[in-house]
């Protein structure tokens, strides 16, 4: 795409708008300047020519229980929506791809994009009256998880169907479910499908690996509460990573995978893998986000795995987090404006250890806890300890994000971006595989920076139900209504 997407309930609202108004669509697009391609001499089937295209492009989110604000399962919802749908593609507004041209090449971006030709076949199309020539569509799937000669496919779900609660006052539930892989060997996982039953209410999904000598605090936490799994703000309940200190957990997560809006896993390079040993189990933490309702839940997730006789390379999952300090915006009153109110705020809501991450926070990346300056900018360097091979990268904020970048060696000659997303919309997150896997050396710098708004307290989320939101000083926060700035990177270490 030459222009990166925008938010996608905006999109919706500016579509309806304009078919009210009852604007021509040849209008719409002749006010477009330059840039349109051609369109073909006659008007295209739809059968033949535009619903590979829709079923290829956009079904995966336009589908029932998709992300997307509509489905585009049908041969009549595509007709239904042709007018939305050639003017978010003459504006390039979809398919979406939210990295920046400065970013590097990235595995399937091409399939995630119009070309030129098929752009001007959809619009031909569209314009045309999107007429229907055939019951194309009707049947859309999910295409099955591709399983390649040696893997065997391991569908793990949560035990029992859970309908999320927050304690009063708060509008978040992170629930932890312990899932048996029944594993009787060590496997190394090679791709992941994350699939939410609930996407209306699940924020994002992640799957951190249980080593068998945890496995019996794990049993434990799950017993002692009540219902399936228990809760787990900020992570597991479980020690931190494969050695216990802030640092190893940052480089080495623990993570096998995750889902977010947008991203629902993905194939790692040939000749990797996720260790997955025999005797361990799976952690599948849900963040619910309960501003959307509380609808009933039981994810799932699908999951390739190779024999340990593979030799596969071991993947880990490094978390570059950067301190939220967002003040009130100007002209904005409250008592959760003082950052001491706000620190207590989140203490109550999620744990007294939530109050410390905010400081533990601007100690790893350099800035004072004793005298936080707020800004809209939030940064932070990590030091590669090691050889490192970064194989794909991903950024997550929650709804005040503007962009995200992560950089290596920034501020040096050998300045290269890895992710940059000029606009950042929630509803379209994604890991991005590296065409070209970049190396590491000991002593580089990987740096995170995130760009906030607080003015955007007032969103629509994908429900289309606007959500005001109270003034307080923004921290890093596990809610939905407070923020993060972190940078995820998928490396093989030296």
């Amino acid at each position: 795409m030459t222009r990166n997407m925008r938010n996608g309930p905006r999109i919706v609202l500016a579509l309806a708008v304009l078919l009210a108004l009852g604007v021509p669509l040849a209008a719409i697009a002749a006010s477009q300047g330059g840039g349109a391609a051609a369109a073909p001499a006659a008007t295209p089937s739809f059968t033949r020519d535009v619903a590979p295209l829709i079923q290829q492009k956009c079904a995966g989110c336009h589908r029932t229980g998709g992300i997307a604000p509509f489905s585009l399962e049908s041969a009549r919802q595509a007709h239904a929506w042709a007018a939305p749908i050639a003017v978010a593609v003459q504006e390039r507004l979809m398919p979406p791809w939210p990295p920046s041209r400065r970013s590097p090449a990235f595995v399937s971006e091409e399939t995630r994009i119009l070309t030129a030709d098929e752009r001007a076949t959809i619009l031909a199309w569209a314009r045309a009256g999107g007429r229907i020539d055939g019951p194309a569509l009707d049947a859309v799937s999910q295409a099955p998880l591709e399983v390649r000669e040696g893997e065997t496919l391991l569908t793990v779900r949560m035990p029992t169907t859970y309908r999320p609660s927050a304690p009063k006052g708060t509008t978040d539930d992170y629930r932890c479910f312990l899932l048996d892989p029944k594993l009787s060997s060590d496997v190394s996982v090679t791709s992941s499908r994350i699939e939410p039953r609930a996407t209306k209410v699940v924020h994002h999904v992640i799957l951190f690996r249980v080593p068998a000598s945890e496995v019996a605090d794990a049993n434990r936490l799950d017993a002692a509460a009540p219902g399936p799994g228990w809760t787990c703000f900020g992570g597991t309940g479980l020690s931190a990573g494969d050695g216990g200190s802030v640092q190893e957990f940052l480089n080495n997560a623990n993570w096998i995978s995750a889902w977010a809006p947008g991203w629902g896993g993905n194939r790692l390079p040939d000749g990797n893998g996720v260790p997955l040993p025999a005797g361990s189990r799976i952690v599948m933490q849900v963040h619910y986000n309960l501003l959307n309702g509380r609808a009933r839940d039981r994810s799932r997730a699908l999951l390739t795995v190779a024999p340990a006789a593979a030799g596969l390379t071991p993947v880990q999952t490094m978390l570059l987090p950067a301190p939220v300090e967002l003040a009130c915006a100007k002209g904005e009153k409250g008592p959760l404006c003082n950052r001491a109110e706000a620190l207590a705020a989140l203490s109550r809501k999620y744990g007294s250890t939530a109050a410390f991450v905010p400081a533990g926070l601007l100690l790893l990346c350099g800035r004072s806890a004793s005298n936080p300056v707020p800004s809209p900018i939030s940064r932070c360097d990590r030091r590669i300890d090691r050889p490192t091979t970064i194989l794909a990268v991903a950024g997550h904020m929650h709804l005040l994000g503007v962009s995200i970048r992560l950089e290596l060696n920034p501020d040096t000659p050998r300045a290269r971006v890895l992710l940059e997303i000029p606009r950042w919309d929630f509803h379209w997150q994604n890991a991005y595989t590296l065409k070209q896997p970049i190396v590491a050396e000991p002593g580089d710098i990987v740096r995170v920076t995130c760009r906030h708004d607080v003015r955007k307290r007032v969103h629509t989320a994908h429900t289309g139900q606007a959500i005001p939101r109270t003034p307080r000083y923004i921290l890093w926060g596990e809610g939905t209504t407070d923020e993060m700035c972190l940078g995820l990177l998928q490396v093989t270490r030296g």
